[in-house]
């Protein structure tokens, strides 16, 4: 037998074996479906507790405690969330290059079902942000991989329709997070059931995971070490810009408290100091990341003018996009009774989250036709609009105006987000499609956390003021006590109400200002496969 081409031959060989693993990553099958089934399983899983938290936040902070003018401290449920999650992104994005998209899957999984668990045990604002963090580092690996995913199997003139589709889940699980929480709110009588409910679904997920999806270990040259003082400087940097921009120039009255009885930050001193180190730290960052032989965050990928455009987009829509998921039911709280305020919130979010599903299928459908570029902009503008009606929203409830103002900037919302993943991912290098993946969900969860920080810094900040300013409400020589009270209550539904409202409008007309400014890098992106 003639040994002579044996070595060329095997060496042929592994060269393509290692092509095709590279390409398909750890895939144990050549049906796409049947490997991104159990990642959209996990979308779904983690969507959900991004705006699950929405209806419920009212009554979680009664139930804790909270006074609702403190809302720089109870933002934080939601802002320690999205800090979490952005930062696992990059993180996680390369560990699902290292180490395999099946095992990274599997370990983010188990760390967002002990959070669910601590949420559902938690009896201080304190212990809940913690916990908060916990589903957050654990659903950041998620929606990023399953996205890198669509990148390993399909081929590039496949992937906007199948990020349309993973998108669509993704948004599905936004749909069904306010109705999921105010349901089983309503159906177990806490807020807390919603939380405990996230154990067997986790549970149900990962024998899901383990049973459908099977793949080999990462090979031992993949292997590279993680770049831990950049993952140091990016949670530094973005921990203190968060903090420094929600806490906000903290204007309190003699007494040393914020009206209606808030007490002052203890941040508020120390505004300044923080946003200058986070800043310092976002750019030792941008030199470390240039020097690192495997950085986090590689910067080469910005150089590409497309792969920034999207980016910056991205960023602003998210910007503006968490305002109208924390503020909506804000409002509402300050609407209906406290009985109904679940069910309104959980109804207002339904029609924009279910109109945001469907702009995603359809956004992902028109990309392969019109290119990025022109649905991107096509989304904004109803986005815009959107806001600037909801900033025009009366003093009393109107749900069906409401409602179909929602779903106008839930729409455009949805339209911009598969053609702006898609286009980041084609401007991206095969190998970097993980990281690039991530840094394209990360870049708007960014903008969710710097958006809603600063919009609550801001709106905490004008509220204190002009509250302290009203004309102190005495009681009077000849009043009696329960007389007193009850014009206490007229001084606050009168005076103190319209006024929160009316500062609460005014963050719906800055978001839809930031939709507007996103169309200016967006005319930068190209048009696709037809470009």
């Amino acid at each position: 037998m003639d040994t002579r081409h044996q070595p060329a031959e095997q060496t042929g060989h592994n060269r393509a074996a290692e092509r095709l693993t590279t390409r398909s990553s750890d895939l144990a099958t050549s049906r796409p479906g049947t490997v991104l089934f159990p990642a959209l399983v996990v979308v779904l899983i983690a969507a959900l507790d991004l705006t699950v938290i929405a209806p419920l936040l009212p009554r979680m902070l009664l139930d804790l405690g909270i006074n609702t003018i403190e809302a720089d401290r109870y933002v934080w449920i939601v802002t320690g969330y999205l800090i979490a999650y952005t930062l696992t992104i990059p993180l996680f994005g390369r560990i699902s290059d290292l180490i395999g998209r099946r095992n990274t899957f599997l370990i983010a999984l188990a760390i967002f079902t002990i959070g669910s668990v601590v949420c559902a045990m938690a009896h201080s604002l304190t212990l809940l942000i913690v916990a908060r963090v916990l589903q957050g580092l654990g659903g950041g690996a998620m929606l990023p991989v399953s996205m890198a995913l669509v990148g390993d199997i399909l081929p590039a003139q496949r992937r906007a329709g199948a990020l349309g589709i993973v998108a669509a889940v993704d948004t599905l699980g936004w749909v069904l997070g306010p109705v999921w929480g105010a349901g089983f709110s309503q159906l177990f009588g806490t807020w807390r059931a919603v939380f405990w409910l996230n154990l067997p679904v986790g549970l149900i997920a990962a024998i899901v995971l383990l049973r459908t999806w099977r793949g080999p270990l990462a090979r031992t040259h993949q292997r590279r070490p993680l770049d831990l003082p950049g993952a140091a400087l990016l949670t530094l940097g973005l921990l203190c810009v968060s903090l420094g921009v929600s806490t906000g120039a903290d204007a309190s009255g003699p007494s040393g408290q914020r009206a209606l009885g808030g007490s002052a930050n203890p941040l508020s001193d120390y505004r300044i100091p923080l946003l200058a180190l986070g800043i310092l730290a976002l750019i030792a960052l941008i030199a470390v990341e240039r020097r690192s032989d495997h950085p986090l965050i590689p910067l080469d990928l910005f150089s590409d003018r497309v792969f920034s455009a999207a980016n910056l987009s991205n960023f602003l829509i998210g910007g503006a996009l968490m305002v109208a998921m924390v503020n909506v039911p804000l409002q509402v709280a300050l609407m209906v009774s406290s009985d109904r305020t679940e069910v309104v919130s959980a109804e207002l979010l339904g029609a924009f989250c279910l109109a945001m599903a469907l702009g995603g299928v359809v956004g992902g459908w028109l990309s392969n036709r019109l290119g990025y570029r022109s649905v991107v902009l096509i989304g904004l503008v109803p986005a815009a609009a959107g806001f600037f009606l909801m900033s025009h929203w009366p003093n009393h409830l109107a749900l069906a105006r409401m409602a179909i103002e929602l779903a106008i900037g839930g729409l455009g919302f949805g339209l911009v987000i598969a053609p702006i993943v898609a286009a980041a991912l084609d401007a991206a290098r095969e190998r970097d499609l993980g990281i690039a993946s991530g840094l394209v969900i990360a870049t708007r969860l960014l903008g969710m956390t710097i958006g809603i920080s600063a919009m609550t810094g801001w709106a905490v900040s004008r509220l204190n003021r002009q509250l302290i300013a009203l004309p102190p409400l005495k009681q009077l020589p000849a009043e009696t006590l329960s007389d007193y009270l009850i014009r206490q209550e007229l001084y606050v539904e009168n005076l103190a109400l319209p006024l929160t409202l009316s500062i609460i409008r005014d963050t719906f007309a800055v978001a839809a200002v930031i939709c507007l400014l996103a169309i200016i890098p967006a005319l930068l992106l190209n048009r696709g496969t037809t470009d």
